[in-house]
């Protein structure tokens, strides 16, 4: 399985111009299918305590289509997961520099079946605050062959982004007598943590090769 090295922040797409969170994705298995396959994302919180120490406060489910179908996906070609920043996203409201500050790790999954064996696949990866690009989406890579009449996948362009010089994000004005919830991450912020929170050698979900 392959996870693109960062995520973006962008328009949808050039019609929807809502913004969103998206994260580029691709099976890369030869002659192993995955049936069944869906995706999950989390965002997992630090800060420090009383006592100086950091600590993890919680993990957030971040919703991709839960409630559309979204998170099943069909692996046959390279595809783009999307989190759309609304009112219910732990990203709203959120700018460059606040998230430059935010202690937080985004944590995706991909489970399936794999069709040859019947058994469970689980594939993880995760993006920290400085792995995430503002105002890009990803360049398309699935394309129609007008000669062939057919679609054909470039995979030079897996990690290819494009800037978006129109996108808009959406910021929120806090005021005195509002108080942040749990998974604030835009309050009372700790240094940036230059570590991620889980020890990705032992589970297999170090993304600095792009691969799972």
């Amino acid at each position: 399985m392959r996870f693109s090295r960062i995520a973006v922040i962008g328009p949808i797409d050039e019609h929807d111009k809502r913004p969103a969170l998206m994260i580029r994705l691709a099976d890369i298995q030869h002659r192993l299918y995955l049936a069944e396959s869906h995706v999950r994302l989390y965002m997992a919180c630090t800060r420090i305590n009383s006592r100086g120490e950091k600590e993890l406060v919680g993990v957030k489910d971040m919703n991709v289509g839960y409630d559309s179908g979204w998170d099943r996906v069909l692996l046959l070609w390279p595809i783009i997961i999307r989190h759309v920043i609304d009112e219910e996203s732990p990203l709203y409201g959120m700018t460059p520099e606040i998230m430059r500050q935010a202690d937080f790790e985004l944590i995706m999954t991909v489970e399936g079946i794999v069709e040859a064996t019947g058994m469970t696949f689980q594939a993880r990866t995760s993006f920290l605050p400085n792995e995430i690009q503002w105002g890009h989406r990803f360049t398309p890579m699935v394309i129609l062959n007008d000669t062939t009449g057919k679609f054909e996948v470039d995979y030079s362009h897996f990690e290819m982004t494009e800037r978006c010089d129109d996108f808009v994000p959406i910021t929120i004005t806090e005021t005195d007598d509002e108080e942040p919830d749990d998974y604030d991450t835009t309050s009372h912020l700790p240094p940036p943590h230059s570590h991620r929170l889980y020890d990705h050698a032992s589970i297999c979900m170090h993304n600095a090769s792009g691969f799972v």
